[in-house]
């Protein structure tokens, strides 16, 4: 029961991450990823498990992960006192990049842990 409330609940969050992103300068990529971990929630809330189609996501997240880290660190380690939610500029496209980086790698969290489960019921 907890598994199912927990799916439907990251269904409804990554929905709204999507919806979120249409006034983004690149909405296409941004909805997509995120409606794809809905998609892949609402799924298992079904108890409906692809492993590859949840590997693909794990794939693409990942990749865009590594890319963008570089970003994170240089915020960390080169302007640790601007916050993130300061005003983005093309002169700090670490902001940007980071916020990018940390939705990814919350949506990486949920595909690796849809993939665990689906590997456990297979």
């Amino acid at each position: 029961m907890l598994l199912k409330i927990a799916n439907i609940a990251l269904a409804c969050t990554f929905a709204c991450f999507a919806w979120l992103q249409l006034n983004d300068p690149d909405p296409y990529l941004w909805v997509s990823i995120y409606g794809y971990v809905a998609v892949v929630s609402l799924l298992a809330f079904f108890h409906i498990y692809n492993i590859a189609f949840i590997v693909a996501g794990i794939v693409v997240c990942a990749g865009g992960v590594l890319y963008l880290l570089p970003s994170v660190v240089d915020w960390l380690v080169n302007h640790p006192d601007v916050s993130l939610i300061t005003g983005m500029s093309a002169e700090r496209m670490y902001i940007e990049e980071s916020r990018e980086c940390f939705g990814l790698m919350l949506a990486l969290a949920c595909l690796v842990l849809h993939y665990f489960v689906a590997k456990k019921l297979d």
